[in-house]
């Protein structure tokens, strides 16, 4: 288990390394571009308004590199959107432009990969970047009690409402399922998550269960 540890974090290692290369890389290059047009004297509002843009993915990119929370995860994820119909369309434009201009847009858009990459991760709201370490702690919690069992299951009752709440783990996601009754009215639903700490922030949000009752139920 150690080892694995150990080879684990060495891989981390090694790929935030390589991704911090390559945004560095990627920032000189948007340094060249906008000192190349100020120099020709074809810097416009519309080169600005671009500069602005691929550095506010470039924070993003450098967020998720570091595994550092900047903002949140919404945010991020509208810029995934922005910059991937924006490439989406540079694109398509693209099969109409001179074969030199098609070819410098090929090569931006794959030069882009990693950081549209990257911010599609880094949008993802349930993703451990965006957890506290109270957070994390329920989450090591959880994880234990689902060592225990592949099932966990809780009811909780606070006068008239009743909640019930179902968690079980299947390879690398875990899935809740709940059932509740609020005010006489019946309700279920389910969501999965690829990290524990996120689904124990959904349960204690939507539900009267904590991950307290399930340590009093399941803690050995």
């Amino acid at each position: 288990m150690a080892i694995a540890k150990i080879a684990l974090s060495k891989e981390y290692e090694v790929k935030k390394i390589a991704l911090i290369s390559y945004g560095i890389v990627y920032l000189l290059l948007i340094a060249f571009s906008v000192y190349g047009s100020i120099l020709v004297g074809q810097f416009s509002v519309a080169n600005l308004i671009s500069t602005l843009l691929s550095m506010l993915y470039l924070l993003g990119f450098f967020g998720y590199a570091l595994q550092k929370a900047i903002w949140n995860a919404a945010v991020w994820r509208r810029l995934f959107y922005l910059i991937s119909i924006a490439t989406l369309i540079q694109l398509v434009a693209a099969f109409w432009a001179e074969w030199a201009k098609s070819i410098e847009v090929m090569l931006a858009t794959l030069l882009s990969l990693p950081v549209i990459y990257a911010l599609y991760q880094y949008g993802k709201a349930d993703s451990a970047i965006w957890l506290n370490d109270k957070d994390h702690r329920k989450a090591a919690l959880l994880d234990t009690l689902l060592g225990y069992g592949s099932v966990l299951v809780v009811e909780k009752a606070h006068g008239t409402d009743n909640t019930k709440v179902t968690v079980s783990k299947e390879a690398d996601s875990y899935s809740v399922n709940i059932s509740r009754t609020k005010s006489g009215k019946e309700e279920s639903f389910a969501n999965t998550f690829n990290n524990p700490g996120a689904l124990a922030v959904f349960i204690e949000k939507y539900t009267l269960v904590t991950m307290s009752d399930f340590e009093e139920k399941y803690a050995r």
